[in-house]
């Protein structure tokens, strides 16, 4: 008798074993479902956000296009590639683009190259760490860049690779650069 009630007892605990591992893993699908879902709803959430935040979607207007244009920056270089330009004459601007005066040079700068025919002016920005080669607070112009030091601000002509003219003052650039609009 006892042999007949203990295959019934493993019986009865092998049924309500597999009925608990069926029951356990509808629960299991349902909460991967659940947390797939939330995670999808989290990722759609923030791309919304940062679509909006960018100004690709705009709901609230019935304009929602941005165009991007790529502009390659071509007018700032750095101390070491003065000399090794393509054109045979052009003008390099060195002054410190952080300072008050930038503005400035910028203006002179940007009229040069609207208006300008004496050729291409390059800005060497003198707050940039990579320019400190050249950076100084006394002018010793030679063509090695190894050895050229240069104030702020300065103006360089450069003719076939040589520095042919260089300029200190705010008013002596202006009138130098200015001078080739006029032409």
């Amino acid at each position: 008798m006892k042999k007949k009630e203990y295959k019934k007892r493993i019986e009865k605990e092998k049924r309500e074993l597999r009925e608990y591992k069926e029951s356990n893993a509808g629960i299991n699908s349902k909460t991967f479902i659940m947390i797939t879902c939330g995670v999808l709803a989290f990722v759609f959430v923030m791309f919304a956000f940062t679509k909006m935040k960018t100004g690709e979607w705009n709901l609230f207007t019935r304009k929602n296009s941005i165009n991007y244009s790529a502009e390659i920056q071509s007018t700032k270089i750095l101390c070491g590639s003065i000399l090794n330009r393509e054109e045979s004459e052009y003008f390099v601007l060195a002054y410190n683009m952080q300072n008050d005066e930038a503005s400035l040079y910028e203006s002179v700068a940007s009229r040069y190259a609207d208006l300008g025919t004496g050729g291409h002016l390059y800005k060497l920005d003198l707050a940039n760490s990579r320019n400190n080669l050249c950076k100084s607070d006394t002018a010793t112009i030679t063509n090695d860049v190894k050895t050229l030091k240069i104030v702020e601000p300065t103006l360089l002509k450069i003719k076939d690779k040589q520095i042919i003219e260089h300029y200190h003052d705010y008013n002596t650039i202006k009138n130098i650069l200015l001078s080739y609009v006029k032409n």
